[in-house]
């Protein structure tokens, strides 16, 4: 749940590793006609990683020329002719695979767009992304374009145009695009097989089937409209009642916020008070909650906004990984197997941010205690930022296509086990006092759910909850006739 950029539709989440044909050509550079509604000059120049890839995001770019603007998300909608220029820096020349991540809409399909190098052009036909989500929903993927293009040592210009779009028609949305080093295919293969290697068992997840999510935070309301200061609510949060709610809806699992738009952590974790003053709190409502949901066999994971805890923007890369390696240190000696996983927010932000993070080390940081523990990071509409992770993140809000032997067939995630979080109402945090009519029915979503779970899947659903603990009795009756039509039958 991106926190600024939450979209209710059907589906927009990451992308895929498939490679699309082309048409490649390579000529001479030559004067391309543009049609241009604005020119907009930016700075800094991105060196090639030689042993990895490297990311151009249009955010980054030296100068975008042409009907290109920006969507909530940072991708960029693409209209007519246009251009988008980078200026990298290669150690050594180089020869590199070129990919994608983009939506591209049927009308688009066929458009040829042209990608320069130095004094070189390189042709290619767009095809139309799919996915799971549906023709008119937006799909981006990863996708292959070109081979083998040739960098020349030192500064250079790269950039991408389109040439034969009418103007104003919408011909591509855009987030960025890769560059692959021939000599990095080795050392990448390399890096994907260990992380496999080194995943946790997901059995139990897919074996629960659904679970429920609640974004409980400092921004909560009560029925009235009211707030309590942060440390009060948790004092004042009954977890019986909580766990007993939790039965009712038959979850196998609970995902806890901890913390969210603000950087607020409901128990007493002192490299959390280190780096966010006040932000603590005496009672540990973690351990409360997990214990308590044991007593069910209910799991915990725990939701933490990683951009937010970690002070996204605001830290150089050192200190970013440094937050992140103290608190996941602390908190998995202090919980061990009470936080069964977490599930990360935030990570298509942070990578942008910190290209040289080690997802490794994040992800060893997230073991301690607990060697079974799962993880996902959560990259939203986009293609996951590393397989270092045990399952997909999954923000789709409402139902997709149903995955095939435990994987999204095709589509932005083929590779991570299949998991769909949906939302019960049209939003993550209860922040009004009225809980609308769920957007989710029990028929529906009881179909989804086995159809999932038949299929090697496990699905959340996202219910909104007051400060005070009780969720909306609409809410709470679909999830009761899920209950009956999952576990009785």
């Amino acid at each position: 749940m991106n926190i600024k950029y939450f979209i209710p539709l059907f589906a927009l989440i990451l992308g895929c590793n498939s490679s699309y044909g082309v048409n490649r050509t390579i000529e001479k550079k030559g004067s391309v006609n543009l049609t241009s509604k604005e020119t907009t000059e930016r700075s800094g120049t991105i060196k090639l990683k030689s042993a990895e890839s490297t990311f151009l995001y249009v955010t980054k770019a030296t100068q975008m020329i042409g009907d290109l603007n920006k969507q909530g998300g940072d991708y960029f909608e693409w209209r007519g002719n246009g251009e988008i220029d980078w200026t990298i820096n290669t150690i050594s020349a180089e020869e590199c695979d070129m990919y994608m991540t983009v939506d591209i809409p049927e009308e688009s399909n066929n458009s040829e767009m042209v990608f320069t190098s130095g004094s070189h052009l390189y042709k290619f036909t767009l095809n139309t992304t799919s996915g799971p989500y549906g023709k008119n929903d937006k799909n981006m993927q990863r996708i292959k374009v070109l081979s083998e293009l040739q960098l020349i040592k030192g500064d250079q210009v790269v950039g991408l145009k389109s040439t034969g779009s009418a103007s104003g028609k919408r011909l591509i949305n855009i987030r960025s695009i890769e560059l692959v080093p021939l000599s990095a295919r080795k050392s990448i293969e390399k890096e994907n097989n260990k992380a496999k290697a080194s995943r946790a068992s997901t059995k139990w997840l897919t074996k629960a089937g659904y679970g429920v999510m609640f974004h409980w935070t400092s921004q909560s309301v009560n029925p009235d409209g009211s707030n309590k200061p942060y440390e009060q609510a948790v004092n004042d949060f009954d977890v019986q009642k909580f766990t007993s709610m939790v039965e009712e809806t038959g979850a196998g699992y609970v995902i806890f916020t901890i913390g969210h738009a603000e950087p607020y952590c409901p128990a007493p974790i002192k490299s959390w008070e280190k780096f966010h003053p006040g932000k603590t709190t005496k009672r540990d409502l973690i351990a409360e909650i997990s214990d308590q949901l044991k007593t069910k066999n209910i799991r915990l994971i725990c939701y933490m906004a990683t951009h937010i805890v970690a002070k996204y923007q605001k830290v150089n890369s050192t200190e970013f990984t440094k937050i992140n390696t103290e608190i996941l240190q602390e908190m998995g000696e202090r919980y061990k197997d009470k936080i069964a996983g977490y599930w990360f927010d935030g990570w298509y932000q942070c990578f942008e941010e910190y290209p040289d993070v080690s997802f490794e080390s994040f992800f060893k940081a997230t073991k301690t205690g607990n060697n079974d523990r799962i993880i996902a990071l959560n990259s939203w509409i986009y293609p996951t930022v590393t397989p270092w992770q045990e399952y997909l993140a999954g923000e789709v809000a409402r139902p997709i296509d149903a995955p095939e032997n435990g994987f999204m067939k095709g589509g932005p995630a083929p590779d991570l086990p299949y998991h769909a979080l949906l939302t019960m109402e049209p939003y993550w945090v209860q922040e009004k006092a009225e809980i609308p009519t769920p957007q989710l029915n029990s028929s529906e979503l009881s179909q989804y759910i086995k159809n999932c779970m038949t299929n090697g899947g496990a699905v959340t659903i996202n219910m909104g909850i007051y400060q005070n603990g009780h969720v909306g009795d609409k809410a709470l009756q679909v999830m009761k006739e899920v209950r009956n039509q999952i576990r009785f039958k």
